[in-house]
């Protein structure tokens, strides 16, 4: 990774990722760099691609990851 490119906002989930609004959710996979859960799990955009980084206490991250993935 390199450290000079942008890497997007740091968001931080109130509740759930199936619980938000989806115009949030747009949001948040558009401009986020990083994603730290409600469950205080967290992803990161590490070089295009999103990582989870821990996963939390009720899995969001991974909810949130599967969401995030774009189809091969």
């Amino acid at each position: 990774m390199k450290y000079d490119e942008p890497r997007g906002d740091w968001v931080s989930l109130p509740k759930p990722w199936l619980e938000l609004r989806q115009v949030m959710r747009e949001d948040v996979a558009a401009s986020a760099g990083e994603i730290h859960t409600y469950d205080g799990g967290s992803l990161m955009r590490l070089d295009g691609v999103w990582q989870v980084l821990v996963s939390g206490d009720h899995n969001d991250a991974d909810v949130v990851l599967n969401v995030l993935r774009k189809p091969s």
